[in-house]
Order: structure tokens, then C-alpha cells, then sequence
């Protein structure tokens, strides 16, 4: 029995079950015939959505993995800025590099948006 065929034989609820399970919200499909259904199925089980194995900016895959090497970061350049500049610029520069970083993470975020979009 091939995958087509079976996935005919499955009921509506279980094919969008199914969506569910790959990540997508099987709640907006509406007035599609069980055919186009599993036609869809079909293409997303040939073509699987790549995951984003670091969702997070600072190649971070969890919060607190990003928590902890956001402040590794600070006092890595905040020791090392020490030694070459006074306080007060030390903090500025330390700031500066926290805000290239947050936009260039927005942009990436922006950019990861946008390949959704067209992928779906």
C-alpha cells in the first residue's frame, strides 16, 4: 500500500492531526476537500520545514542558554575593554556592541520571517 493510499484512508481529523504534529495550525484549514488534504500531506512529508536549530540570537538553542553567554559576553569585553579605556567608555562601548548586536539580531529575525512567508 503506498503512503497516498493510506493516507486516504485515514479520516479528516487524523490527517489534520498529522498537520498538527509537523507544526502547523490544522485549525485554519477550512472547505478543502480530503484529496487536496492529503495532496498537501504529500508534499510536506517530501519537503519537511527546516528547524531553526538556534532560535535564539548568540547561536543560543534555550533562554538560559542565551542568558548565560549573553553575560559571558559582557564580561569578557567589559574585562577586556578595561584594560585599554576608562570606565565611563568602557560602558559605552560596551553598549554599542549590545545594540549592533540586537539590531543585527532583529534583522535576522526579519530575514527568518520573511523565508516563511514565502515558503508558505
Amino acid at each position: 500500500m503506498s503512503l497516498k493510499e493510506e493516507l486516504r484512508g485515514r479520516s479528516v481529523q487524523e490527517l489534520k492531526q498529522m498537520l498538527r504534529d509537523e507544526g502547523y495550525d490544522a485549525d485554519q484549514i477550512r472547505g478543502v476537500e480530503k484529496d487536496e488534504l492529503v495532496d498537501k500531506l504529500l508534499i510536506l512529508r517530501a519537503n519537511p520545514a527546516e528547524e531553526d536549530e538556534f532560535p535564539l540570537p548568540l547561536y543560543s538553542n534555550c533562554m538560559p542558554q542565551f542568558i548565560l553567554r549573553a553575560i559571558f559576553l559582557a564580561v569578557i569585553l567589559f574585562f577586556t575593554f578595561r584594560m585599554f579605556m576608562g570606565h565611563h567608555w568602557n560602558v559605552l562601548l560596551l553598549l554599542l556592541v549590545s545594540a549592533v548586536l540586537t539590531v543585527r539580531n532583529i534583522q535576522v529575525r526579519k530575514e527568518k520571517a520573511e523565508k516563511r512567508r514565502k515558503r508558505v
